[in-house]
């Protein structure tokens, strides 16, 4: 006879209590990734307001709304590094789709928005983009931290004869790169589903833990 007590208590998953979907903002009722879902159940016992926060704005950037059309972007694309970066994330979205947060495709399209020749696209620069470039910031942070999904992105890059950049100033670039050979790097499809709960995680801690030690001068 099963315990209907043990039946009922709050599932542990990597050693830690995962709260229940009623205790997370409520946006995350709208949402059908399960790995995602996982992921903030999770990171829900930090309990903190940042981390609340954090919930909220990655909740938000997995609503299908927040993706950018990259369709009708690449027909307004007015550079070669524009239209080829486009075509990369056209490439990455038909891997990845929105099991990544909007902000994974954003920031790489911002990262066209150069500053300069040297550094390219500065984050936390501008106060009035706080908010947008604290989500962009933890989402790349994920993005790289999770080791094959970051091969992967660069790959596909060098398939267009690009190379992104992302600098611990917080700076990110996207520049041609013909003289360097593209190279493939393949998913394990079998555990990419772990690969994406892992990125999600990772962009909530990057956001509304890690971040709290980076300083006044990024907002936080």
């Amino acid at each position: 006879m099963k315990n209907t007590a043990i039946q009922n208590i709050t599932a542990i998953l990597h050693g830690k209590a995962a709260s229940p979907l009623s205790m997370l903002p409520p946006v995350w009722q709208k949402i059908k990734n399960h790995d995602a879902i996982e992921a903030a159940r999770l990171f829900r016992y930090h309990n903190t307001p940042l981390a609340m926060e954090a919930l909220s704005v990655i909740g938000k950037d997995l609503l299908p709304t927040s993706y950018p059309d990259l369709k009708a972007r690449l027909q307004t694309a007015e550079t070669e590094v524009e239209h080829r970066t486009i075509l990369c994330l056209q490439s990455l979205f038909d891997t990845f789709g929105q099991n990544v947060p909007a902000a994974f495709y954003n920031a790489l399209l911002g990262a066209l928005e150069e500053d300069n020749q040297t550094i390219g696209r500065r984050l936390f620069k501008y106060k009035k983009l706080l908010m947008q470039d604290r989500l962009w910031d933890a989402v790349l942070h994920a993005m790289l931290l999770v080791t094959p999904i970051a091969l992967y992105v660069h790959s596909v890059f060098s398939q267009h004869g690009l190379r992104f950049t992302h600098m611990m100033n917080c700076s990110c670039k996207v520049e041609i790169k013909e003289d360097e050979p593209p190279f493939s790097i393949h998913l394990n499809e079998a555990l990419k589903p772990a690969y994406l709960q892992n990125l999600i995680a990772a962009a909530l801690e990057q956001y509304g833990v890690n971040a709290s030690t980076s300083g006044k001068t990024r907002g936080f």
